[in-house]
């Protein structure tokens, strides 16, 4: 079989207006914080936490695929890595997000801490300086661990030594455990943080159930785009598509289930620490928001994927995966916006303009990466039985 052994080279037309959307989307950040700093910031944050999840999404993909010896996968083990290659921007979006604190926390102003009793027995690890470190050491551990796996994959590439391919096996045993905690310890500080005076034991599960499907969804269109180019035709086959819809099936599930899992909980427990969360998302447009947000995360991506043949079609998968970055982003938008925007829901400029920049600028991103090594990973052993697979 003839494949390609070179690095994709996107349209430079795309590439310029990838470029050309994230930078009109910061324009607006930049725009609101002059006028609706708490609302740009906000927007900013959710545009922070999807980026930093798809980018994160690459290095988890890479470490399941891996520990597991998914080897139909090994064809597409690219489109991960170069996921990956957004962690390092994703670090500086982070040390940007260090001078919004005092606007998004609550817990960062004395004169709310003082006389709340809950918040001053915090201040011990709520505060700018222990939150900025560590927001700089998760990403140097995410960065260190997902290079390594990249690296090990591509040194495969020059010489085919077998020893690589155990290098990626003991990187990604650390990267499972590590990146269970960091992200989160991350998740907490980053998103629940925002309303410190509640609670949730699975709060972690809740933001990684994002992650996945947000991740999902960029290597869907991408692998769609590959093949339909003409770059990897002879290497993603339906069958490939097949696979991508049963875990897109899979993680629509594992959201709705993490989400009634939080919900039944606080609800049946009935405990005044939990149920201010979501008595105050189930008042008005907030309760439609939510609704919708059930809707796109869960319903719409796990009915669409069921019948066989629409998880063979690449229309199909890249419309579905339209749904779940939408979705995600919503998620996001109904964590952290409640308690900056109060009983109303606004959604304008100042929010959309950063959520659009951080997906446009991270398919930016995945296509770059994408041409820094060949799209196929020919020297390794199992990339054969990758390039047969069946259902």
């Amino acid at each position: 079989m003839n494949l390609s052994n070179e690095g994709f080279r996107a349209s430079p037309n795309l590439m310029r207006g990838l470029l050309v959307t994230s930078a009109v989307g910061m324009l607006c950040f930049l725009l609101g914080l002059f006028i609706e700093p708490v609302r740009a910031w906000g927007g900013y944050l959710v545009g922070f936490a999807s980026f930093t999840g798809m980018a994160l999404a690459g290095g988890l993909f890479l470490t399941v695929l891996t520990l597991s010896g998914a080897r139909w996968a090994t064809a597409l083990r690219r489109i991960p890595e170069a996921m990956t290659a957004g962690l390092p921007f994703a670090f500086v979006m982070a040390i940007l997000l260090l001078f919004g604190v005092s606007s998004l926390y609550e817990w960062d102003h004395e004169s709310i801490v003082e006389g709340d009793h809950l918040l001053e027995g915090k201040q011990a690890y709520l505060n700018w300086g222990f939150f900025s470190l560590r927001t700089i050491a998760f990403f140097v551990i995410w960065i260190w661990l997902a290079r390594g796996m990249v690296a090990a994959s591509r040194r495969q590439d020059v010489d085919g030594d077998p020893q690589h391919k155990r290098t990626m096996l003991w990187k990604a045993v650390l990267f499972l455990p590590i990146f269970g905690l960091t992200f989160s310890m991350a998740s907490i500080d980053w998103l629940q943080s925002l309303e410190p005076h509640w609670f949730s034991t699975i709060y972690g599960l809740v933001t990684l159930s994002g992650v996945g499907t947000s991740g999902l969804a960029i290597a869907m269109i991408v692998i769609v785009m590959l093949r339909r180019s003409g770059a990897m035709r002879n290497v993603i086959t339906d069958n490939h598509y097949d696979d991508l819809g049963k875990i897109g099936i899979a993680l629509s599930l594992f959201w709705g289930y993490i989400w009634y899992c939080q919900y039944m909980l606080i609800w049946y427990t009935n405990m005044p620490e939990e149920t201010p969360y979501y008595f105050r998302r189930m008042q008005g447009s907030w309760q439609v928001l939510m609704w919708v947000n059930v809707l796109l995360n869960w319903a719409i991506p796990f009915f669409a994927l069921m019948p066989k043949k629409a998880r063979r079609s690449g229309a199909v998968l890249v419309r579905v995966a339209a749904v779940m970055l939408l979705g995600n982003a919503m998620h996001l938008f109904m964590l952290i916006a409640p308690p900056l925007m109060g009983d109303t829901p606004t959604f304008g400029l100042w929010e959309l303009g950063p959520i659009v920049a951080s997906v446009a600028f991270f398919f930016w991103v995945v296509l770059r990466g994408l041409g820094q090594a060949n799209l196929v990973p020919e020297r390794d052993p199992h990339l054969e039985e990758s390039l047969h697979h069946h259902c």
